[in-house]
């Protein structure tokens, strides 16, 4: 088989597309893969109407390695006339328009940036610039968002992330149901609330049935009035830290006072008693337990925290 026609299956190439060139650099690890159009090939608009062309322009598109040489697809592209005089390129299958890699590199681009810690660590693996690499990022996000339906969404999140070590936030909008994000736009703040429920349709807002959210009020707030119908739920990592400060804010308190009359039992203990006893030492655990069993207020606070763990299991009130 000749190494034009080997390429041509590997691409899945199908007229008026074929290849006509494989040239190999050895010494500079890579492959250059010249693909040409079948003469006379007849270019339409969205009403059959036949296009003429009116010059051809060179294209290049990186493509998957092949045996770890790096790979580019090369082609003289037409570019055709419209009625109203508009000059356009004509789509190839192998990339998207303006695009300067394949869509089974970007889609490979994507996976590798998806498994990789960092951006960083990604588009380095890739060999990619950080432009090139926040650029395939948006193009995927571009075509998972037009691909996008307008199904019923019943359950939502509204959350807030950091990032610059904490010094900004953006809030997000999830499907609770298929784990997805909906949107992201920047700040905390109410108008950021406003500005993730404007972004769907006005028929999916009214068909959420409940919004998972912090207890800050700007989500709350946004959401009475986007979608009134919406259950607002305060989800359970915000609800168990807020228990959780709750009890150590009694541990604080009673263990000054004690410490004030001698007695030091409540002194290294905040650990056990924000935690799960059961990752505690053996000692630790013993200890733990002897004062679950005391009167002391740190312990009432801590079973009526643990009390609380067992709403999370209720299929209803």
């Amino acid at each position: 088989m000749k190494d034009t026609e080997l390429y041509a299956q590997l691409l899945g190439m199908v007229k008026p597309w074929l290849v006509q060139s494989v040239k190999v650099d050895v010494g500079g690890r890579n492959v250059e893969v010249e693909i040409g159009c079948e003469a006379g090939t007849w270019w339409g608009n969205a009403e059959g109407e036949r296009l003429p062309i009116h010059d051809h322009v060179e294209r290049c598109w990186r493509h998957l390695d092949t045996m770890q040489f790096e790979t580019v697809l090369r082609a003289r592209v037409p570019r055709v006339k419209n009625r109203d005089g508009k000059v356009e390129t004509v789509a190839v299958p192998w990339a998207e328009r303006g695009g300067r890699f394949t869509l089974l590199f970007e889609a490979w681009a994507v996976t590798v940036l998806l498994a990789s810690a960092t951006v960083e660590q990604g588009r380095a693996w890739l060999g990619l610039s950080w432009a090139a690499a926040h650029r395939i990022m948006e193009r995927a996000v571009e075509r998972g968002l037009a691909g996008r339906s307008t199904e019923a969404l019943r359950y939502v999140g509204l959350d807030e992330k950091s990032f610059l070590q904490g010094q900004s936030f953006v809030s997000t909008l999830t499907d609770l149901d298929q784990g997805r994000v909906l949107e992201v736009v920047p700040g905390r703040e109410e108008a950021s609330g406003a500005a993730l429920w404007g972004s769907l349709p006005e028929t999916q807002r009214a068909q959420v049935e409940a919004a998972a959210m912090d207890m800050a009020a700007g989500f709350a707030a946004a959401t009475r009035v986007a979608a009134p119908q919406a259950l607002i739920v305060h989800d359970k990592f915000h609800v168990a830290k807020l228990l959780g400060e709750a009890v150590d804010q009694v541990r604080r308190q009673e263990a000054k006072k004690l410490s004030a009359q001698g007695d030091e039992r409540l002194k290294g203990t905040r650990q056990a008693w924000l935690f799960n006893p059961e990752n505690l030492s053996e000692e630790r655990a013993a200890q733990f337990a002897a004062l679950v069993g005391t009167q002391l207020k740190t312990a009432r606070a801590w079973y009526y925290k643990d009390l609380f763990r067992g709403f999370w299991d209720s299929a209803s009130l």
